[in-house]
């Protein structure tokens, strides 16, 4: 894999726990509670995106902590990185109320 052609997305990206100057990248109306990689990668499956999981790496600016792990999506021509977090946390969103459904069902 070069990197160069692929965005890291972390998990706690869309984590409304962190703050952004520990790893947050979405306004926390945008974020779910503890994300996990599989919601991750379900959501990143779901948009139809190339990827690769990296489920045992730890995010730099938490790394005491244990593993988030990120995907690395395939960089796709008329989207930039900010477009792609932005779409991917309103899938987790969707993903979450899905199961908060089935849960209460």
């Amino acid at each position: 894999m070069d990197k160069r052609d692929y965005w890291i997305i972390w998990a706690v990206y869309f984590d409304s726990s962190k703050s952004r100057s520990f790893g947050r990248r979405v306004p926390s109306s945008m974020a779910v509670k503890s994300p996990t990689i599989e919601e991750l990668v379900k959501a990143v499956s779901n948009l139809g995106l190339e990827f690769e999981v990296y489920a045992d790496k730890k995010h730099p600016s938490n790394w005491f902590e244990g593993p988030h792990g990120y995907v690395a999506v395939k960089k796709r021509d008329g989207i930039n990185k900010r477009r792609l977090v932005l779409k991917i946390a309103k899938e987790l969103i969707r993903i979450r109320q899905s199961t908060m459904q089935v849960k209460g069902a």
